[in-house]
């Protein structure tokens, strides 16, 4: 027993480092919304750092005389202080039952685990989430997981019992303030560099990966260091296999507040692996975790083939709560083909420009958000290579999901939100609407960012929504109640309808659902 026991505990302890505030949209909004006027926040870095909400109101406390309904709806389930330290326990629990009104069947899905939270005097903090999942997948997302072995938005699943999944989630971070300006961290998670819904940078769409980080927080600048350990698979003759291919990012992420309404930021990756071309494994080059280079010359001067990314995301703050936002991603650009209009395929690039309002109209608690996403083909995708027989991608992906926007690449998306929050209750509804061309079995039109840009058909004349154009229309009503706020236990009743719809085919699913949730990271359905 013994030595079952102690392995699981040693790899627990390897996974236990967790994230300060988790990635999750109304965890997002409800702190975002109490410093929404604050002109020397960074919005567009996440999760937030501790020192960030310092002065955070939690929603009122329910006044209630019995010691159980008070521990229940009030505080944390275990909270030890002493010192200027504490440490909160909290259980993760989610039970919610999805009904699927088009093929009438139920679908259930279930997770408990426990949360934990600790800082010691302000300089050491360690936050960490586990759970174990049991879960029933739709149609869409049964395929991608027999298909790959995982679990969307997560990792591999432990077994499958006629499309009923289990899998076990581990994420958290250590974080260590070395002064008041500079935090390192330590960690398996996740991240998002953006002010939108999406992120055309990197998002929280991709199961959680090991990183290391610094942050730098001092005048108008934040600055971000974060190298992070991915994994995907490898193809042999053409084929997906289930053997892990190793890869890596070296990111950096700038944020300048130039003045009290004006913020920009600039962002660049490298996506690379430890292998040359003939396959042999030579390490990561040594240039990469240099906190303060730019990799984009590196790349050039070391002559390697790897997959670089840089983007630029300017945010205007008008009025008291209305934040207008944008981001450029760009993969590859030659401008004299952008002014030949030559469609030529290596123009590889995307925008977002969107709008959010907190107060809308001037009611108190009314969120609004509009967003434009437009990404063209072959954008985030990459050609193969090769290595101990295998031939694989250092495409900007995770566990075959993508890092930036979920949908991947060569399509139009439009997004509209409106939220409304009241005390502990919020009422939602989202609408997305888009158009994506859809890549074949032998020919890439740069939809798919894990068929290599090889593949593609020509060099000229490439344009938006090539190949096979399909439809998305997704709208989503949702009401929820917070429970207790300090580890967002909420009871939720919702309904989505998500329609895709080309020449070849029309899916139709409408999805009512009912339960009571702790919701840690955002679990969106709605991309292609």
């Amino acid at each position: 027993m013994q030595k079952i026991i102690l392995p699981f505990f040693l790899f627990l302890s390897l996974n236990i480092f967790g994230q300060n505030i988790h990635l999750n949209s109304e965890l997002i909004y409800q702190n975002e919304k109490s410093i929404s006027s604050n002109n020397k926040f960074h919005f567009t870095i996440k999760p937030y750092i501790p020192k960030d909400f310092k002065n955070f109101k939690k929603p009122s406390i329910i006044p209630v005389k019995s010691k159980l309904l008070n521990k229940l709806f009030n505080y944390d389930l275990i909270k030890i202080e002493k010192n200027k330290s504490f440490l909160k326990i909290n259980p993760i629990f989610h039970s919610l039952i999805n009904y699927n009104q088009t093929t009438s069947s139920i679908l259930l899905d279930n997770r408990i685990g426990l949360s934990l939270n600790s800082n010691v005097k302000n300089k050491l903090f360690l936050t960490s989430n586990f759970f174990y999942s049991n879960v029933d997948l739709s149609d869409s997302q049964t395929n991608f997981a027999d298909s790959f072995g995982i679990i969307p938005h997560f990792g591999k699943f432990l077994n499958n019992n006629r499309n009923n999944y289990s899998y076990v989630s581990f994420s958290g971070e250590l974080t260590y303030q070395a002064n008041e300006n500079i935090y390192f961290h330590l960690g398996n998670g996740k991240h998002f560099f953006g002010n939108g819904y999406r992120s055309l940078f990197l998002s929280d769409n991709s199961n959680s990966y090991p990183y290391i980080k610094a942050t730098i927080d001092i005048w108008k600048i934040k600055y971000i260091w974060l190298v992070a350990k991915l994994n995907d698979f490898e193809l042999f003759n053409g084929k997906q296999s289930f053997n892990f291919f190793k890869k890596a990012t070296f990111t950096h992420y700038f944020s300048l507040n130039i003045s009290k309404r004006i913020n920009f930021n600039f962002f660049e990756t490298i996506i690379t692996n430890p292998y040359d071309i003939r396959g042999n494994k030579k390490g990561y080059e040594a240039a990469y975790f240099n906190p303060l280079i730019f990799y984009r010359p590196v790349e050039f001067y070391s002559g390697t083939a790897d997959n670089s990314l840089m983007g630029f995301g300017l945010n205007l703050r008008l009025f008291k709560s209305l934040h207008l936002y944008s981001q450029f991603i760009l993969d590859d650009l030659i401008i004299s083909e952008l002014k030949k209009s030559s469609g030529w395929w290596g123009n590889k690039f995307g925008l977002q420009a969107g709008l959010k309002a907190y107060n809308f109209l001037n009611i108190y608690g009314l969120f609004f958000r509009a967003e434009l996403n437009i990404i063209r083909p072959y954008t985030y995708s990459h050609g193969t290579t090769v290595s101990k027989n295998a031939i694989s991608n250092i495409n900007y992906g995770n566990y075959h999901q993508n890092l930036a926007h979920p949908t991947g690449a060569n399509f139009a998306e439009a997004i509209s939100i409106i939220r409304y929050n009241k005390k502990r209750f919020s009422i939602r509804a989202k609408m997305v609407f888009a158009k994506k061309g859809y890549d074949n079995d032998s020919i890439s039109y740069g939809g798919n960012i894990y068929n290599s840009y090889n593949l593609r058909p020509n060099n000229y004349k490439t344009s938006i929504l090539q190949g096979e154009k399909t439809n998305m229309s997704y709208i989503d009503f949702n009401f929820s109640y917070i429970v207790n706020p300090n580890y967002n236990l909420r009871i939720e009743l919702g309904t989505y309808k998500k329609l895709i719809s080309n020449k070849i085919y029309k899916k139709n699913n409408t999805i009512i659902y009912f339960g009571i949730t702790s919701r840690i990271f955002n679990e969106t359905t709605d991309f292609f």
